[in-house]
């Protein structure tokens, strides 16, 4: 296990009817708040008025920016950061996925950096120094990203179809409140591409991260468990609170810092996957339903001891009666099992994805955006372009 600094300074509300404190929380950091949302479901759902109410009850003034799509784009960010500083806002509060919480957080930093803010991100070049942002609050209404537990977000730029993530200190939220009765008409859908989420968010370390680290790789899998058990439940009864409770409590976890302590790792799943999304604007969740099981099946016999292990903790494999590398690809089995049971085990013709034109530049943006070399991508087996370029093909 390597040597690690652990801090997370969020402040953490968590459980079912946790909203009513946001005008409280929100208080102690400003005086007139931009509402960052997604452009329908908060105000659909009447989370955003509710919000608004507790907020007006507190005397905090408010302007509403409900723009923000899915795989939130810089131009959008720069629009709201203008929006902000213009109307002198002092506080940036996140209301709905993950995308709405990571636009949150780089409006934070465009307003008060006044730049725009791919000049912020990195995306193989040097980016400008982040030096302040606005205080931040976070919402989250889907069980999914984790963003309200961290100090990043991913963005697209969608004129050169590059998507890369802005991650720094000051972005930390102050607060974060999880509420998961917010989460309760969330549509099937979406709700099994959080929990797909989830599982890849952890399950990417427990693959490349570090040997000998029992707890962090236990914690990882109690996760998944946790998400193996409960997306079911909140399939076959939406309204399940306790159900949902425990996918929204292993959302803020799995992320928040916690899980890769002392273990690093990479993570060539979700980078493969940005840049995907990044062409095709696909769901983040859905992507990575998508390359998961082509991913471990491309990997599993590069390092087996780690399949096998998750073979055995998760798919209760027999160790008696399989060896090691038979134990490895039962986990891959098992994966594809669980994928197919909540009906997101896919293929890209599945999200409308039928030829294979921009794979080349895909592969190259991967590369380019999140190798460390600038030629491989670190994996049980290591990942360079042909070796990208196959996983896509795969995915077909």
């Amino acid at each position: 296990m390597q040597n690690f600094i652990f801090n997370n300074p969020i402040k953490m509300i968590f459980g079912p009817g946790e909203l009513d404190k946001i005008g409280i929380e929100a208080k102690a950091y400003g005086k007139k708040v931009m509402i960052v949302t997604g452009k329908g479901s908060s105000s659909k759902f009447n989370i955003l008025n509710r919000a608004l109410e507790y907020l007006k009850k507190e005397n905090i003034e408010t302007i509403v920016f409900d723009k923000v799509e899915p795989n939130p784009r810089t131009t959008t960010v720069d629009k709201a950061a203008q929006i902000a500083r213009d109307n002198n806002c002092d506080l940036i509060i996140g209301l709905g996925g993950g995308s709405p919480m990571d636009a949150a957080k780089a409006i934070a930093a465009g307003a008060a950096e006044n730049v725009p803010i791919w000049d912020l991100i990195p995306h193989g070049q040097t980016p400008k120094p982040l030096t302040k942002a606005l205080p931040i609050i976070e919402i989250p209404t889907l069980a999914a990203t984790g963003s309200e537990a961290n100090c990043g977000g991913v963005f697209t730029n969608w004129e050169t179809h590059e998507k890369a993530v802005l991650f720094h200190p000051m972005l930390y939220p102050k607060v974060s409140i999880i509420d998961p009765e917010l989460t309760l008409t969330v549509p099937e859908n979406y709700t099994i591409d959080g929990g797909v989420d989830i599982i890849c968010h952890v399950i990417e370390g427990f693959f490349t991260g570090v040997e000998n680290t029992p707890i962090q790789d236990r914690f990882a899998l109690s996760i998944v468990r946790t998400v193996m058990e409960n997306l079911p439940k909140v399939i076959e009864n939406p309204t399940d609170i306790d159900a949902r409770s425990q996918l929204s409590w292993a959302s803020t976890v799995a992320l928040s810092g916690l899980i890769n302590l002392g273990r690093a790792g990479s993570y060539p799943l979700h980078a493969m996957e940005h840049a995907l999304s990044g062409y095709y604007d696909i769901s983040h969740g859905r992507g990575l339903a998508i390359l998961l099981p082509r991913l471990m099946e491309y990997s599993y016999s590069s390092r087996p001891e780690k399949y096998a292990m998750m073979a055995r903790e998760l798919f209760d494999a027999d160790k008696n009666s399989m060896d090691e590398n038979q134990m490895a690809k039962f986990s891959v089995d098992g994966m594809i099992d669980f994928l197919k049971s909540v009906k997101c085990y896919l293929k890209l013709s599945d999200v409308g994805i039928t030829e294979n034109s921009n794979f080349e530049a895909m592969a190259d943006d991967t590369l380019k955006i999140y190798s460390a070399d600038g030629k491989s991508l670190y994996n049980p087996k290591v990942l360079y372009k042909e070796d990208i370029l196959k996983i896509y093909q795969m995915c077909m």
